[in-house]
């Protein structure tokens, strides 16, 4: 039998975060410039927004989005509407992404604005390099979909589903609870990624917040003897898996690539089980950044409907209220479903715990 390891993201994160805090105050320096920007909410923000932004003619933004599908079109939208914009991007996971981040600020180097992820905003936050900002088009996103403290505004959301092949389980014969996963039946046939953010430990994660400590152990005691294999990569790897037959069913797998997999001819489809982890890709904005006023008119049109149409109109499901996905469904209001939004930070807080759980009974 293949050797399993997890991937240790959670460890590798808080490492860089202790290292990010070892000055009084966090990593670099902001200013006082920088916090009235930020926070300013005067009747005429967005002028003085426009005008700074018209000086400084820059912006750096470090994304975890892809490309092609998010960022770009994004990118494109902002300049269209503010032609004195020029967005530079870098691409990346999370972790490169916060590690780029405060390796530079480590140096005394300033030359992000932004930055985004699912984690990233966690570890940054505890490095002391983030600024906290308000933004007037935060007010329709509710309490889960944005910091209380200012310190990140919640840009895409993801859903974690069951995925199955469709000529391997019959849609009659699909686990509608995670109660159904315990069928002997599917002993041997269910697969999940090792990923500590998207994975496995996440499922775990999820399994305890929502059922507490007693009753989530005892279910995850039994999910562990329905040997689950450990599949060292990606979700999408796992869901292409299940996509080839190798698999006929994945758990903890994002939602909107098995629709994108579905749209193309794939033969597979999904199931949420209740409750449905949430995840939230989240933008914040660092604590000295070159270019103040043109991130803080950025993050408006990130947050406002303009901004989510583009993320929608891309395939990816929008944080704003109001603004469905292209498959309405994917989002657990017209979907039917119940989904869980977990505190990002205190998930953060809780990955190494659940890693280790995860390597303890399910990691040979």
């Amino acid at each position: 039998m293949l050797r399993r390891r997890v991937i240790a993201a959670g460890a590798a994160l808080a490492t860089l975060a202790l290292a990010g805090c070892g000055a009084a105050g966090g990593v670099g320096g902001g200013s006082n410039d920088t916090a009235k920007i930020a926070m300013y909410s005067g009747p005429d923000r967005t002028q003085m927004l426009i005008d700074g932004a018209k000086k400084e003619k820059k912006l750096l933004w470090y994304t975890t989005m892809i490309p092609d599908q998010l960022a770009q079109p994004l990118v494109k939208a902002f300049e269209k509407k503010y032609p004195f914009a020029n967005v530079q991007l870098y691409r990346g996971n999370s972790t490169d992404v916060a590690q780029k981040t405060l390796q530079e600020y480590q140096a005394g180097r300033h030359s992000v604005d932004l930055v985004d992820g699912t984690g990233t905003s966690s570890l940054l936050k505890q490095a002391g390099v983030l600024q906290p900002f308000t933004s007037p088009e935060l007010a329709a996103y509710p309490a889960n979909l944005k910091d209380k403290a200012g310190y990140w505004g919640a840009e895409l959301q993801y859903f974690m589903v069951l995925a199955y092949n469709t000529n391997l389980v019959q849609k009659s014969e699909v686990p509608k609870t995670y109660q159904d996963l315990l069928n002997p039946r599917w002993k041997g046939k269910i697969a999940w990624s090792t990923s500590a953010t998207s994975g496995g430990p996440l499922f775990l994660g999820n399994i305890l917040q929502a059922w507490g400590q007693s009753k989530g152990m005892k279910y995850i005691d039994s999910l562990a003897k329905q040997d689950i294999s450990n599949i060292d990569s990606s979700g999408r790897a796992v869901l292409d898996q299940v996509v080839s037959g190798q698999t006929p069913m994945a758990i903890e797998v994002f939602n909107d690539q098995v629709e994108a997999s579905k749209a193309k001819g794939a033969p597979v489809d999904w199931e949420p089980l209740q409750p449905v982890t949430a995840q939230l890709s989240r933008i914040s904005l660092v604590k000295a950044p070159p270019h103040p006023h043109m991130a803080m008119l950025f993050l408006d049109f990130m947050f406002s409907k303009a901004g989510q149409e583009v993320i929608r109109q891309g395939g990816g499901i929008p944080a704003r209220p109001g603004v469905d996905a292209l498959v309405p469904q994917l989002k657990p209001e017209k979907g039917g479903f119940k989904a869980q939004y977990m505190d990002p930070d205190q998930a953060f807080e809780q990955t190494t715990k659940w890693s280790d759980l995860y390597k303890q009974k399910f990691v040979e």
